[in-house]
């Protein structure tokens, strides 16, 4: 989380941009919980009814990625359960109740097997998903993954916050 932590004050300290910041916070998910993917969505405002992928690490060609839009519509279960749970543990996510309706359209053409996402709050309203995605074989995602996960949405919630108050 230090690198997380040290990005943010570069962020605050203007030394580095809001899409920098958010890929260092992807990349340093990946190394301490061993995802083969993490990524920052943002819920498209004011309805929160879908979310721009902001950045995505993927670990295995170190590639980024940004821009893929999920709409509530296409996958109401996933909305429900991130909105109602603020997290989503799905060891296998092509099975899990909130999550299955990826299967075709996103986890089998790129693999996935394991789900692990997190809501961010900013004022009490849903602004991000913090999600892990396991490549390959199934992730049993610990206890110290989701305690990771949520400390890890306490930055980013700072980095949007700041990110807003430079924007306005």
């Amino acid at each position: 989380m230090e690198n997380s932590k040290s990005a943010l004050r570069a962020l605050k300290s203007r030394e580095i941009s809001f899409p920098s910041f958010l890929e260092t916070v992807c990349r340093e998910i990946t190394e301490h919980v061993g995802s083969t993917r993490a990524s920052v969505w943002t819920f498209r405002q004011p309805l929160r009814d879908a979310i721009e992928c902001a950045c995505l690490f993927d670990t295995r060609d170190s590639s980024v990625h940004s821009g893929t839009v999920l709409a509530e519509d296409d996958f109401p279960a996933y909305f429900q359960a991130i909105t109602d749970d603020l997290r989503i543990v799905a060891p296998d996510a092509i099975t899990h109740p909130a999550t299955s309706a990826f299967d075709d359209v996103y986890f089998v053409p790129l693999d996935i097997r394991s789900l692990l996402d997190f809501v961010v709050m900013v004022n009490n309203q849903p602004a991000a998903v913090l999600c892990c995605e396991h490549c390959a074989t199934q992730k049993a995602w610990s206890q110290a993954d989701i305690d990771y996960l949520q400390a890890m949405a306490g930055v980013v919630t700072y980095g949007l916050k700041y990110s807003e108050r430079v924007e306005a």
